[in-house]
């Protein structure tokens, strides 16, 4: 079952739908050419049979009014009778044979036949001689002892049945062809509404949440469509009643976050009155408050996205300018910024300082920090390089590095600790700008983040 299954799979069910109308067509011209040929071999044998078995009784019939009437020369006799090309006349009169051709002797006859025609009844038989189907006649004549045999060739029938056989092959393949046009033009048909449906869940999952399928008044459809919808409709719900939720949460949870800010700055302020064991303490509370701080900021920024709620702020930016001063303001080490001259570019400038910052913070906290920037850019686009010092990142992993509360192994191992959030909104921020993010291998050790928008020149 396991096997059949798996054939299944490695076949599409379009090349199925194909083969399955192929083989029909063919099952069915197999059937009916083989019918065809038959029945008409059948009637033109019986037919050619009939009439070679006329021609040789009228032909006897001649032959035995010359020999009773009047002494013949059987020889003579034998070319005055009408003969079809490659039939052949055998004449035994008075014991001795004669033959219309050379070669054409009574060894040639069927045994059968001849017995029959000496013991005095007319005979016919189908015989192959020398690889050519013949038919063979005979019957006695009145003069007693004489014996009159014509055999017919049945090449011309032969060859007109193989011409048959030719045209029937040759309308079974054309008939094949045609069911398995017919078969790819049904699973067309068939699988239309597959590829909306399949069109419609891509939509989805990039967010286009109230995509939904027509009916377009088939009855067929409707169960698939009305099921799609309801579907569609719960995962569209639970969503965005998750997004509100967690914007909720995350509005609810600033005002005591920022209430436990200022009781820590009020603590810090009297940090030399307590003893060490408490402003031990007050850091531990300072560092869980800042965590919280950034990942409440996430959330509600995540929130935002999942709302449809986030629009650009274009503004005219030297982005070699802005690079470097957003590294010098993240990275208290010297990073190299290398960049290609370019005029101002039209960017969201706090969400791409936003990407900036949280790609250097995750360098600094997982990757050993920056070792360089490189900006190039195309005729419609510039890329931002952020090349890190750390051990790489798993091939594996880097396809999901950008989900959201995604951790690496190295992450999880080392004990940093992040929101979870920075790298998924740099995906995001990056999407709305038209933009993307993506991360590749530096070569013998290190990766390499790069952040990909459109170039959009100050007009």
């Amino acid at each position: 079952m396991d096997g059949h299954a798996k054939r299944r799979r490695l076949v599409g069910l379009r090349a199925r739908i194909v083969v399955m109308f192929s083989l029909a067509g063919l099952t069915l011209t197999a059937v009916l050419s083989l019918l065809t040929y038959h029945l008409a071999r059948q009637f033109l044998v019986d037919q050619r049979e009939g009439l070679v078995t006329r021609q040789a009784f009228v032909n006897a019939r001649l032959a035995n009014d010359a020999l009773t009437v009047e002494e013949v020369d059987p020889s003579r006799l034998l070319a005055q009778l009408p003969q079809e090309p490659g039939s052949r006349v055998l004449i035994r009169v008075e014991g001795t044979w004669y033959a219309s051709t050379v070669g054409g002797g009574p060894g040639s006859l069927p045994e059968s036949v001849r017995q029959a025609v000496e013991s005095g009844a007319a005979s016919r038989q189908r015989v192959t001689i020398g690889g050519v189907t013949q038919v063979v006649v005979g019957t006695p004549l009145t003069p007693s002892g004489t014996l009159y045999f014509e055999s017919f060739s049945m090449r011309e029938l032969e060859d007109t049945l193989r011409a048959l056989a030719t045209a029937l092959l040759v309308a079974s393949l054309v008939t094949t062809a045609l069911g398995a046009l017919g078969g790819w033009h049904a699973s067309r048909l068939v699988l239309s509404p597959l590829q909306y449906v399949s069109r419609a869940s891509s939509h989805i999952a990039s967010g286009a949440l109230d995509t939904r399928l027509r009916a377009d008044g088939d009855r067929d459809l409707e169960p698939l469509v009305e099921s799609f919808n309801s579907m569609a409709d719960a995962l569209q719900g639970r969503i965005e009643r998750e997004a509100r939720f967690s914007s909720d949460v995350s509005h609810e949870l600033r005002t005591p976050l920022t209430a436990l800010a200022t009781a820590v700055q009020v603590l810090r302020s009297r940090e030399e009155d307590v003893p060490p064991r408490t402003r031990a303490a007050i850091d531990v509370l300072e560092n869980q408050i800042s965590y919280f701080e950034r990942l409440v900021l996430d959330l509600l920024e995540i929130s935002r996205y999942d709302a449809g709620a986030n629009t650009l702020s274009l503004e005219p930016v030297d982005l070699e300018s802005f690079v470097r001063d957003t590294v010098g303001a993240v990275d208290c080490a010297p990073v190299r910024v290398a960049c290609v001259p370019r005029g101002p570019l039209l960017i969201d400038k706090r969400r791409v300082e936003r990407m900036l910052v949280n790609l250097i913070e995750n360098a600094r906290v997982h990757a050993g920090g920056l070792r360089s920037v490189t900006i190039d850019s195309g005729s419609d686009y510039v890329e931002i390089a952020l090349i890190d010092e750390g051990a790489g990142i798993r091939e594996t992993e880097r396809l999901v590095i950008f989900e959201r509360f995604w951790r690496g192994s190295g992450t999880r191992h080392s004990g940093s600790r992040g929101t979870g959030l920075g790298l998924a909104l740099v995906a995001e921020h990056a999407r709305l700008h038209g933009g993307t993010v993506r991360v590749e291998p530096n070569l013998p050790n290190g990766s390499v983040f790069i952040l990909r928008l459109p170039a959009r020149d100050d007009a």
